[in-house]
């Protein structure tokens, strides 16, 4: 999961969260030791707003 302080378009910020998943492979270490189901989430908020992207 990322989380990100959104000041413009959440939507956009959650697709960042899950670009940087996968850019500073985060799941790297879990595929190392042989999981190969791995859900990632990243988040966007700003005030009372919240985007989620999933993959």
């Amino acid at each position: 999961m990322e989380f990100k302080m959104s000041e413009g378009d959440p939507e956009k910020d959650a697709q960042k969260a899950l670009d940087q998943i996968e850019s500073r492979k985060y799941d790297a270490d879990l595929r190392d030791r042989g999981i190969d189901n791995i859900v990632k989430v990243g988040i966007a908020l700003r005030g009372k707003t919240c985007s989620c992207r999933v993959v």
